[in-house]
């Protein structure tokens, strides 16, 4: 019987320790999570890895999350954005979503709505 792939998660956030934890918390719901701390190594990873969701944070040093967010959707249009941040700017929310996120979540993060974001999209894939 062959082995189902695993959906992959790019996790982009320059907070390790928080990568780690929902690194953890995702292949423990069952996927496959891969992780860049910076907004140059997530380009490199979207481009290597070719993964179906990314979670973005949008303050990082060097290239922002919204920089990487503009040019991920000009390389991978279909790619399933959520954006997980602390920063609560008034009508973020439509501005990233004019930029091609799918969804924002305020840090600290609520795993039950964020796992049930993910779910919501993976039924696309199926």
């Amino acid at each position: 019987m062959k082995k189902k792939k695993k959906i992959k998660i790019l996790i982009v956030d320059d907070e390790y320790a928080f990568c780690r934890s929902l690194k953890i918390f995702l292949e423990k719901i069952g996927f496959q999570a891969i992780i860049a701390t910076n907004g140059e190594h997530a380009l490199d990873l979207v481009r290597e890895e070719v993964p179906a969701i990314m979670t973005l944070d949008m303050r990082m040093p060097g290239i922002n999350g919204y920089d990487v967010l503009q040019k991920v959707k000009r390389m991978y249009p279909d790619l399933f954005i959520i954006v997980i941040t602390a920063i609560d700017v008034p009508k973020m929310g439509e501005m990233l979503e004019h930029s091609g996120a799918h969804a924002l979540l305020r840090k600290p993060v609520d795993l039950q709505k964020l796992s049930e974001t993910i779910y919501g999209f993976v039924g696309h894939l199926l």
